[in-house]
């Protein structure tokens, strides 16, 4: 990232109140500079950072803030609580220069590995009066999706161990769930979201947001989408993901992401979830009253919504497979692998590994 892009805001509604998410630049995720996520450059950062100048600008932005919140998202890019990243004198410095703003409820993000108990303590440190929460990338509730299609550097089983140290804190959790994951069909996509939203809640998350993909630059997802033929999943598919989910848990779900806030001029994503040129304003408008208040009410309006690009959405699934189609994923990686010159070798053992464990894809 460049080293003047050092701050950033955005304000909007959400949760039926204001939702801040406020940016600064770190270093970036330790994780995306050993290889990162497959469909991630959120981590990308530099090793120019001032840390004067960052809570300078973060002082003028909070100055011109309104005060109240219903949530507050601090988001580094990267892990807030991981001290490479974050070193502990800013985390002081956030702690003052917030300590005015009041929010419902607070919330970082961070890897599941960076869980730890100093940090925890930062966290409630801060903005005393509001509901904390430990917002963490779950993306799939299934290991080998994690390992071979996400490349997420952690397992669920590392989910869960954060889960109860966050707990224990006395701080609740969030886990953010992918929908339209690499390597999968839109079908398989959607089925694996149901599943993961499910199995985040029975491993502690106390909520879960669910994450359309969009296609960033300098991503792997990119390379996908320019040679493999990915796309990204049509809105459908996200309303789909809601209905099938029990209305109970519905109170619990949340949906972001699910359009390109930065706009063309300014961002580097260049491909996003869609509908058509027909109903895109009229659905995005009622996905954005669903994630102001999420209820069954808002979530019928959204899919009692007729188009015909959502006949032909019906048509596109149903000729797909909704299972993990291992066959399909070892021949984009051997494409992949041709277009990047893979040793053979390495290759063949990866493949192997896969298959060996591919069988651990089970509901």
């Amino acid at each position: 990232m460049p080293p003047k892009m050092r701050t950033h805001y955005r304000i909007e509604r959400a949760n039926g109140g204001l939702l801040c998410d406020l940016w600064f630049l770190t270093r970036g995720c330790i994780h995306d500079a050993q290889g990162g996520c497959t469909m991630c450059n959120y981590g990308k950062g530099s090793w120019d950072v001032q840390w004067e100048e960052i809570l300078s600008e973060l002082e003028y932005i909070v100055e011109k803030l309104p005060w109240e919140f219903e949530d507050f998202l601090l988001t580094p890019s990267g892990s807030m609580l991981d001290e490479r990243e974050v070193p502990l004198e800013m985390r002081e410095g956030m702690s003052k220069l917030l300590k005015g703003v009041r929010a419902k409820r607070f919330i970082v993000e961070t890897r599941a590995d960076t869980v730890n108990e100093g940090g925890l303590e930062f966290i409630q440190g801060i903005m005393p009066d509001s509901e904390k929460y430990v917002e963490i990338g779950y993306e799939s509730g299934h290991d080998w999706i994690l390992r071979n299609c996400i490349n997420k550097g952690t397992d669920t089983g590392a989910f869960g161990k954060a889960a109860e140290m966050i707990h224990q804190a006395g701080i609740k959790v969030t886990a953010n769930v992918g929908v339209g994951l690499p390597f999968l069909s839109e079908k398989a996509s959607v089925r694996e979201a149901v599943y993961s939203v499910k199995r985040a809640l029975e491993q502690g998350a106390d909520s879960v947001v669910l994450f359309p993909y969009h296609v960033k630059h300098g991503t792997l997802l990119e390379v996908l989408y320019q040679h493999h033929g990915y796309q990204c999943i049509s809105l459908w598919s996200l309303a789909a993901v809601l209905e099938k989910l029990p209305k109970q848990m519905l109170e619990q779900v949340q949906i972001s992401w699910y359009k390109d806030y930065f706009g063309e001029d300014r961002s580097h994503i260049f491909a996003s979830p869609s509908t058509c040129g027909k109903c895109a304003k009229d659905v995005m408008r009622l996905l954005d009253q669903y994630r102001e208040e999420p209820s069954g009410k808002n979530l019928d309006a959204v899919l009692k919504y007729h188009c015909e690009c959502k006949e032909e959405w019906e048509k596109r699934l149903d000729g797909q497979s909704a299972e993990v189609e291992y066959g399909r994923i070892a021949d984009e990686y051997r494409q992949l692998a041709k277009e990047f010159d893979v040793n053979d070798d390495i290759l063949e053992e990866e493949l192997m590994i896969m298959e060996k464990t591919a069988g651990d894809i089970k509901d």
